[in-house]
This record gives structure tokens, sequence and C-alpha cells, in this order.
């Protein structure tokens, strides 16, 4: 499905006398940063000059309609798009792997309505996420979304990767902060799915763009639900003898309603090598960071009766402070020295379950890693998005160095770690993604109901334009 020339001249020539000149870019050194998102494989195959993917022109679109004359023109040449936003997906959903059109959204940069009576802004998908979150703040509002990537990602990236941020156990993931989108259809329509979630006029259509990664159509804008800068913040951390004990106060606190806004369990590991240092403090146990936000005394309520379920967990009462510099220190975990560079191999083998099986969905993944404790590799896990009904793992392993069989040694890694989880009735992945990473592994995850999604994309994109190769599709 590649385009090449003589037809990629042909492409760009229509694409500029609709767009304009400086709206379509081809030489190869404005290619070459649309290569690779920060999938581990995208990023180590273009440090050995062999990309995964590689555009064969970038568009800069900068209105709805931009992005809609550009899928009716790659619908007609049968082209391929992928939607780029920041770049910060982990899971190679952006990375080009059959060319054609990479569609840069950052120029859809406009926040287009903060409704302050009904806590909701109105955003275009090219956003940037630290932006927005500032100008948020400075009329006492948030968007309770707060995701690691903020510096880089965008609204669309948000939403297509249907992501999660630190406050997530008060707030909900970002599904749950979407109120309406606006989408580019593949045939280059702009659709409006209905302004408001919670209706019974049929199905919820914006739920099936929530997560679809630009492989059903291209988000443009987004509503999103908002909530006032809280009152107050209050931090506390204990220790616990073990992950079980963790997982069993938090749980008892949560199903009898408490509402914090974080809950981070550190496993054993992740304690000592990961949260000790960030923090700057010697750490033991399988520590946990809690904070509550709001009025002071549903906070001082919420929190008090909290240390009394894990003190009856036996769990050891901390500083409250260490979950203050947690909180200002939060995105150090993403940056170096913290955060490994080639020639290691790293990646997340995340999974979700109910309260009932998350343990022994950790306990099958720690067990399948050790195979690889002879390559070095070392996996830390914490627990960091907590529901009604069950919580996450984020296991986060490194291997130092590859070696000349690296990218087999990742993906025997990812093999096993999926197959852990999924034999331990799990699922794979909470909120960073499918991309290219987990495609491989949707049949396993969904069975037979992975041909009815097919068949929406069939019917949505039946020229196959949209992000190809992603999501299993």
């Amino acid at each position: 499905m590649t385009v090449r020339a003589p037809e990629t001249d042909a492409l760009a020539r229509e694409l500029r006398d609709q767009l304009g000149g400086e709206a379509v870019l081809s030489a190869d050194e404005r290619l070459d940063a649309y290569e690779a998102d920060t999938y581990w494989k995208a990023l180590a195959a273009r440090a050995n000059g062999a990309p995964l993917g590689r555009p064969d022109l970038v568009v800069l679109a900068r209105s709805d309609e931009d992005v809609a004359a550009v899928l009716r023109l790659a619908n007609r040449h049968l082209v391929p798009v992928v939607p780029w936003g920041g770049g910060s997906g982990s899971q190679g959903g952006a990375v080009p792997i059959e060319g054609g059109i990479a569609l840069d959204l950052n120029g859809l940069d406009r926040i287009l309505e903060v409704d302050e009576e009904s806590l909701t802004v109105t955003a275009e998908a090219g956003v940037n996420g630290r932006r927005l979150e500032r100008e948020l703040n400075e009329r006492g509002l948030m968007l309770p979304h707060y995701p690691a990537s903020v510096d880089m990602a965008t609204v669309g990236g948000y939403v297509a990767a249907r992501g999660s941020g630190v406050l997530s156990t008060r707030y909900g993931k970002i599904e749950d902060l979407v109120l309406a989108l606006r989408v580019a259809t593949p045939a280059g329509e702009l659709i409006d799915t209905l302004p408001l979630p919670r209706h019974a006029v049929g199905p919820e259509l914006t739920q099936l763009f929530i997560g679809s990664e630009g492989t059903l159509g291209v988000i443009t804008r987004a509503t999103l639900q908002l909530a006032p800068l809280p009152a107050t913040r209050r931090f506390e951390a204990v220790s616990f003898a073990s992950i079980g004990d963790g997982i069993a106060t938090v749980r008892a606190g949560i199903t009898r309603g408490l509402r914090p806004s974080v809950v981070r369990l550190y496993d054993e590991a992740a304690t000592r090598q990961t949260l000790g240092p960030v923090v700057g403090e010697e750490l033991d146990g399988a520590c946990t960071v809690f904070c509550f936000e709001g009025e002071q005394a549903v906070v001082d309520a919420e929190a008090g009766r909290m240390l009394e379920l894990a003190r009856a967990g036996g769990a050891r009462i901390l500083d409250g402070h260490l979950g203050r510099v947690w909180w200002e220190r939060r995105y150090e975990f993403y940056r170096p020295p913290h955060l490994p560079e080639l020639p290691a191999i790293w990646g997340t083998i995340e999974a979700v379950a109910t309260y009932s099986r998350i343990e022994r969905v950790y306990r099958a993944v720690k067990e399948a890693m050790k195979a690889y404790e002879r390559d070095g590799l070392a996996l830390k896990a914490h627990f960091s998005h907590w529901y009604p009904w069950g919580t996450m793992m984020y296991g986060r392993f490194v291997v130092p160095d590859g070696g000349p069989d690296a990218v087999t040694l990742h993906d025997r890694i990812w093999e096993d770690g999926v197959r852990a989880i999924l034999g331990a009735g799990g699922l794979m992945n909470d909120h960073h993604g499918i991309g290219l990473k987990l495609a491989p592994y949707m049949e396993a995850q969904y069975g037979p109901a992975l041909d009815t999604l097919r068949r929406i994309k069939e019917v949505l994109d039946p020229n196959r334009i949209m992000n190809p190769g992603k999501l299993g599709l």
C-alpha cells in the first residue's frame, strides 16, 4: 500500500493545492522525526539505521477541515494515514509501518471553550497536556488526568490511546473524563458524537473511538470533564509486609467508599530500587503512597480511616512527607537517570485484573520473568490505578544490554509476559494502548469478539487506510 515516487510527488501537489505549500513536508530531514514514538523496538530499529516505518509525506493540519481534506485524498489514492500527536506513545501506535502520510495534528492547538459552570473544556486534538493544565489552573480548575507523558502528549493522544493519569483512582481514566468527540472519518466526513455521555438514545459512539488509536478515524477535538483544584491535598505513606497485605487493605478502603486520588503500591523491589532513590530515602517492604484531596474535613476523615485500615493490615505508618516528595518528583521516574537508554532493553508488562485475580497475575509474571534473570533482567512492579472491582500491575523491566539478539530477546520477554497474564486470568494492558507491541496478542485477548471489531473497521475504513497494522486489525 506504500505510496512511492512519482505517486508521492503527485499526491504532494494535490495536498499543497488544497492546504498550502507549507503544510506538506517531503524532505528527508523533516521525515526523520516521524519514524518512531517511544516504543523500544522502533527506537532500536531507528538507531540501527533500519526504522520500522517512515512516512512518505508529513502533512501539518491546522483545522478539522484540513484533517478531513487529507483523509478524502488519502482514501481516493489508497494511501495510509497515521495520526501524529506528541509522539509519546510507548506501543508503536504512531509508527508508519506502511509509509504514506504522517498527519501531524499539533497545529490543532486551540482551547475552544472552558465552561466554568458545567466544569468542561473543549480542546482541539493537538493541545499539549502541560499547556492545557497550566491554563486551566489559572482559572482554579484542572483536568484530573496527569499522565507521566504530560510534557509531550496531546489531548488527541490521551483519548486515542485510552490513557490514564496518577489521579485515576478518584477521577477515573480518560474514558471517564470524555463527554464528546469530533472525529474525521476515513471518508473525510466530520462527525460529532452526542454532547453528553449519559443518555439513552442508542449506543455510545464516543466510546467506540476512545482507544481506537487512529484505526477508525482521526479525533480532532474533545470535550472533557474538569474538576476544581482541590482545597487541600493530604499525603500519607505506609509500608506493608507484602504485596498481598497492601492489595487487601486498599481494596478494603475503596470498597468501603474511600476515594483517594492516588494509591501507589510498590512491591519490595520497586520500593528499594525505584521509589527510594527518587524520594531520596532508604525504604523497605511494599511501600504505598496515598493522596487524599478536597475539603479539609473530608480529606482528614478519609485519610484517617485508610490509615486505620492499614494498621489493621499490619502496615507501618511512615512520615506523610514521603508522599509529598513523591508527588513533587513523580515525573522524575521517567527521566534520566531513572529512564534507561539503548543498548538496554526496557518495557512495561502491564496487566489489569479483578481483586480476586490480581495477585495471581503478579506472581505469574514474576515467575515468567525468572527465566530472563540470566540476561540481567530486573522486574519492578507497582499498582497505581484502582477500581471498585480490581487494580492494575505496572511491571517495569530492564535488561542492561540486549546484545546482538536484542530484538528476539525483547519479543520473547513480551510473549512470556502476556502468556502469564492471560493464563492467570488478567488482561494485558490497562492504559498504554496496543499499537504494534501488543497487536500479535489481540486474538488471544479478545477471542472471537475481535472479528466484531474487525467488521466495524471494515465498514468505517473499507480501504484500510487508517493506521494499518495497529490493534491487531
